[in-house]
C-alpha cells in the first residue's frame, strides 16, 4: 500500500509524452509544405493516447513510475527510429544485401528493446537522474522541432499570401487570356449554342497513367519498344502526339496546368521562388476550371482512383469510385507507420490496397455507362507504371525487391513490366469503351515520364528528357485533329476540346516545358529548347 501511495505522488515526468509527440512533429516538419496542420491530430491522439495508457498501466504494475516512463520512451525511440534506418539503407548501396532486409534488420531492434526493458526491470537504481536527463533531452528536441515549424510557417506565410482569392482561383493570377472570361461568363448567344448541343455533348474520359513515358523515351532509357500500343491506338482512331512532353515534371503541377488550361507559373509571384508550399497548387487542382465548366453544363463528373496529396478529392464531383478506405498515400499517419517497426506489415497491406485499386479502376470503367447518364466527365488516375512495382507483365502479384524469375531485382525491368501490364488493360478498355459509345472523347496520357537518371536538384539533360517525355494519345469521335501538332502539350488539350465541341474560341498557348523540383515547385526553369531541339529522342 505504501508503494502504491508513492506511485500516486505527483511527478515531473514528461519525457514519454514528448517522445510520443516527437516522431509526429518531426514528420510534419519535414512535410509541412505538403500537409495541412489537421493531419497531426489523429496520429497525436493515437500515439499520445496509447503512451498515456501504457504509462499508467506499466507504472501501476511495477509500482515505479520512473521505470515505466523510461521503458515507454525506450520503446518509442526504437519503434519509430526503425523505419528511418531502413530507409537510409534502402537508398544506399547496401539495399541489395540480404542482411539488410526487414526480416534480418528487425532482429537487432527487437534485441535492443528486450535488453533495455530487462535492464530497467532488474536495476535497483532509482533512475531519478536518468529521468531528469531524459526530460531535458525531450524538451530540447521538441523545442527544436517547434522552432523549425514556426520558421517554415513564417517563411512561406502559409496563412496569408499563399491563399488565393476567389477571383484568382477562377481567372488565374496574372492571367491575360480573355477567353477565360468568355468561358465562365458566356454571352447569351454562346449560351444558346451550348444549350443546343446538350444532347450531343460527348462523354470525356481523361485517363492518367502515372509516369508513363513516350515511345522515344522508353526506347532511349529502357531499351523498350512500345510501338505496339501506340500503333493499336492509331488504328483505332487516336491521334498520338509523336514528340510529346509534359508541361511540368510533377503530377500536381502537370495536372494543375492541364485541368486549368493555363500555365501555373503565375503562382510564383504569389508564393515566391523559394517557397516549398504546395497549398496553392492543391487548391487550383481541387477546384479546377475544366471541372467547373463541365459541372455548369450538367456533366456527371466522376473521379476514379485519385489518391495523391492531402486533398484526396476534387471539389466538383458527383462520385468518387475506387477510393478504398485505406490510409491516404500521402497522409501523415501513413508516413508515421512507415517509420515504425511494423512498416513491413503496413507496406504489404498498402501494396494489396494498391493492387485492388488498379483492378477496381479497370473493372469499373466499362460499367459507368450503366450507372451514370451522359454526358459525363471521367477523371482516372492509375498508379501505373509508377512504383511501387507490384505487378508483373501479366498482372502477377509482385513484392518490390523480389523478381518473378528469381534474378536480381531490377527496378527498370519492373517499370517496363508494369508498362506491359498497363498496355494489356488499356487495349481491353479502349475496345470496350469504343464499342459502347464511339461518340466519346478519350485521352490516355502520362502525367510525366519516369525519373531514373540523375539528381533532381542538379538535373542532367537525360533526366529532364526522361522525366518530361510522356505518352499523349487523344481520341475525337469526329476524327478532326487539325488543331494538334506533333508536340502539342497537355496545357492546350482542353482548350482544343472546348473549341471543337463546345463552340469556344480559345487561343492556343505556346507549348512550353518548365523544370522545377519538389523542394521549390515555383522556381521554374524553361527547358523547352532542350526538349524541342533534341533530335535523338
Amino acid at each position: 500500500m505504501n508503494e502504491l501511495k508513492k506511485y500516486n505522488k505527483k511527478s515531473s515526468i514528461i519525457h514519454p509524452f514528448l517522445f510520443a509527440i516527437f516522431p509526429i512533429m518531426f514528420l510534419y516538419s519535414e512535410n509541412i509544405h505538403l500537409l495541412p496542420s489537421t493531419e497531426i491530430i489523429l496520429p497525436l491522439i493515437i500515439v499520445v493516447g496509447l503512451s498515456i495508457i501504457a504509462y499508467f498501466s506499466i507504472g501501476f504494475i511495477l509500482k515505479n513510475k520512473n521505470k515505466a516512463a523510461l521503458i515507454i520512451t525506450l520503446f518509442l525511440i526504437i519503434f519509430f527510429s526503425y523505419g528511418h534506418i531502413y530507409n537510409i539503407i534502402n537508398t544506399s548501396d547496401l539495399e541489395n544485401f540480404e542482411i539488410f532486409k526487414h526480416r534480418y534488420l528487425l532482429i537487432p531492434f527487437f534485441g535492443s528493446l528486450v535488453f533495455g526493458i530487462i535492464y530497467f526491470l532488474k536495476t535497483k537504481r532509482k533512475l531519478d537522474n536518468a529521468t531528469t536527463i531524459t526530460n531535458f533531452i525531450s524538451c530540447a528536441i521538441i523545442g527544436i522541432i517547434l522552432f523549425n515549424v514556426i520558421a517554415d510557417i513564417t517563411q512561406d506565410n502559409f496563412f496569408g499570401s499563399t491563399k488565393l482569392s476567389e477571383n484568382e482561383k477562377y481567372l488565374g493570377v496574372g492571367a491575360s487570356d480573355e477567353t477565360l472570361f468568355d468561358l465562365f461568363f458566356p454571352s447569351s448567344q454562346d449560351q444558346k449554342n451550348i444549350d443546343n448541343l446538350n444532347n450531343k455533348l460527348p462523354d470525356v474520359y481523361y485517363i492518367i497513367l502515372d509516369e508513363y513515358g513516350s515511345n522515344n523515351a522508353l526506347e532511349k532509357f529502357f531499351g523498350y519498344d512500345n510501338s505496339e500500343l501506340t500503333s493499336f491506338l492509331e488504328e483505332n482512331g487516336f491521334f498520338v502526339v509523336s514528340e510529346s512532353y509534359s508541361n511540368y515534371p510533377t503530377t500536381i503541377q502537370s495536372l494543375a496546368a492541364s485541368l486549368n488550361m493555363e500555365y501555373v507559373n503565375y503562382l510564383t509571384e504569389k508564393a515566391g521562388k523559394e517557397s516549398k508550399n504546395f497549398r496553392m497548387l492543391n487548391q487550383i487542382l481541387s477546384d479546377n476550371k475544366v471541372m467547373q465548366k463541365l459541372h455548369t453544363e450538367d456533366y456527371n463528373i466522376i473521379n476514379m482512383g485519385s489518391l495523391w496529396g492531402p486533398n484526396n478529392e476534387f471539389k466538383n464531383v458527383n462520385a468518387n469510385i475506387c477510393e478504398f478506405k485505406e490510409i491516404n498515400r500521402d497522409s501523415l499517419l501513413r508516413e508515421l507507420l512507415q517509420t515504425s517497426m511494423i512498416s513491413y506489415l503496413q507496406e504489404m497491406l498498402t501494396y494489396q490496397g494498391s493492387r485492388d485499386r488498379v483492378f477496381c479502376i479497370f473493372d469499373e470503367l466499362p460499367m459507368l455507362n450503366q450507372k451514370f447518364s451522359s454526358p459525363k466527365f471521367v477523371f482516372v488516375h492509375v498508379m501505373l507504371p509508377h512504383e511501387p512495382y507490384i505487378f508483373g507483365p501479366n498482372g502477377e502479384n509482385v513484392n518490390p525487391g523480389t523478381s518473378l524469375d528469381g534474378k536480381p531485382w531490377d527496378p527498370r525491368k519492373a517499370h517496363t513490366d508494369q508498362i506491359k501490364f498497363a498496355n494489356k488493360k488499356i487495349r481491353i478498355l479502349v475496345d470496350t469503351l469504343l464499342s459502347q459509345n464511339n461518340n466519346s472523347i478519350m485521352i490516355i496520357q502520362g502525367d510525366t515520364g519516369s525519373a531514373f537518371n540523375g539528381d533532381w536538384d542538379n538535373p542532367s539533360e537525360d533526366l529532364i528528357i526522361e522525366r518530361m517525355s510522356n505518352l499523349n494519345a487523344i481520341y475525337f469521335p469526329n476524327g478532326n485533329y487539325e488543331a494538334f501538332s506533333e508536340h502539342v502539350t497537355p496545357v492546350n488539350l482542353f482548350r482544343i476540346i472546348f473549341n471543337e465541341f463546345f463552340d469556344a474560341n480559345y487561343t492556343l498557348l505556346e507549348d512550353k516545358m518548365y523544370w522545377s523540383t519538389g523542394s521549390k515547385p515555383y522556381a521554374h526553369k524553361d527547358v523547352s529548347n532542350l526538349l524541342l531541339e533534341d533530335n535523338e529522342i
